[in-house]
């Protein structure tokens, strides 16, 4: 199985391009929604109300908005969420690649922003990043319906990434429309989409 990631800041437009890549027939693995698989797990939400209180949980389970409110202005208390959840998150990312390929499938695509954070990322034939100018992407985080401060502060939780973006294969800047970036996530599966990594002859 060919196995591509995807990452990226918020507001880049990772989703619109992994959603181009499923039309034309990749299989795409959502690491924002395994996020929150791990992030519902008892032993998390006890983890996450212990190490930054009560109210970061609600009814059970992690309220997230409350933790992002805690984390994104904290470098520090963001680190120690990800130092909670990354091994977990990195271990069933790879069970769920793993699945795919054992179901035959041909190219999987993981959407991941946090993917050069995790301790031993899953292997890739190809990453991508989707990047853009944080103003850019803080109108479409408030265009998504983030209040202005919000959007900000997540912005600036990622900054410290900036760099990571270059240790892509490639990095695909948006700036424009969503179609204009649909249409070069179709002009890479159509160079590369088709295409089986060479075997090791090792």
């Amino acid at each position: 199985m060919i196995r591509w990631v995807v990452t990226g800041p918020a507001g880049a437009g990772k989703t619109t391009f992994t959603t181009a890549l499923a039309a034309e027939g990749a299989t795409v693995l959502d690491g924002d929604a395994l996020g929150h698989e791990i992030l519902a797990r008892p032993a998390i939400v006890a983890a996450v109300a212990a190490e930054f209180g009560p109210g970061t949980v609600r009814g059970g389970a992690v309220d997230r908005p409350a933790l992002g409110r805690v984390v994104f202005g904290d470098a520090e208390a963001l680190r120690r969420l990800n130092e909670m959840t990354h091994g977990d998150l990195t271990t069933l990312m790879g069970e769920r690649l793993d699945r795919l390929a054992a179901a035959g499938c041909a190219l999987a695509v993981l959407e991941a922003a946090v993917y050069f954070l995790l301790p031993t990322p899953p292997v890739a034939d190809l990453v991508v990043a989707v990047v853009a100018a944080a103003a850019v992407r803080q109108a479409r985080l408030e265009a998504k319906g983030l209040e202005p401060a919000a959007a900000a502060a997540c912005l600036a939780a990622q900054e410290h990434m900036a760099d990571l973006w270059h240790g892509a294969d490639l990095i695909v800047t948006n700036e424009g429309a969503p179609a204009d970036l649909a249409a070069a996530a179709r002009r890479l599966w159509r160079q590369r989409g088709t295409a089986r990594p060479p075997e090791n002859t090792g």
